[in-house]
């Protein structure tokens, strides 16, 4: 007999999340983005907070796909898509 734990770190389908973005968490950006070396992320690209900026009011992001590079971005462009194990 298996026993399936629930995954609390990603939301039920058609779900958003509630809480604010922290450290580590997933996201995905909205709309496409230009990254700090001046490559452009496109729109739905998922990447890592590194830096929480103004109480949440911007996130540094690192991506690693389609390319590396690091992006500051505007909390309205990101949507939390999986929570960092705590």
């Amino acid at each position: 007999m298996s026993v399936q734990r629930p995954d609390r770190h990603v939301p039920p389908a058609g779900a958003e999340w509630t809480e604010p973005v922290r450290e580590l968490d997933r996201v995905r950006v909205l709309l496409p983005v230009m990254g700090d070396d001046d490559l452009t992320v496109p729109a739905g690209a998922t990447g890592t907070v590194v830096a929480v900026y103004t109480d949440g009011a911007a996130f540094e992001v690192e991506f690693t796909e389609p390319f590396d590079t690091l992006a500051t971005i505007d909390a309205a462009a990101v949507r939390l898509v999986e929570r960092a194990v705590r």
